[in-house]
């Protein structure tokens, strides 16, 4: 099976658009861990959520299978 990537082709909008989440967000997912040592955002995107989960976990994994989405993130 092949990826199908269909974000790198507007990955540069897709960072300037998509919206922001809440910081609450982070701290409520953050709170349902019982560690804090790593966190794994799959799909990361432009890393937005990898970011923000920055501010709850000693190390964030992202994994973005588009490489355009990568470059922006």
């Amino acid at each position: 099976m092949t990826f199908a990537d269909h974000f790198s082709p507007q990955a540069a909008n897709y960072t300037r658009y998509r919206p922001h989440y809440p910081p609450e967000l982070f701290a409520y997912l953050a709170s349902l861990c019982p560690q804090y040592e790593q966190a794994l955002d799959v799909a990361t995107g432009n890393g937005q959520a990898a970011v923000a989960l920055g501010n709850h976990f000693e190390q964030v994994i992202g994994c973005e299978p588009g490489l355009a989405q990568l470059h922006n993130a």
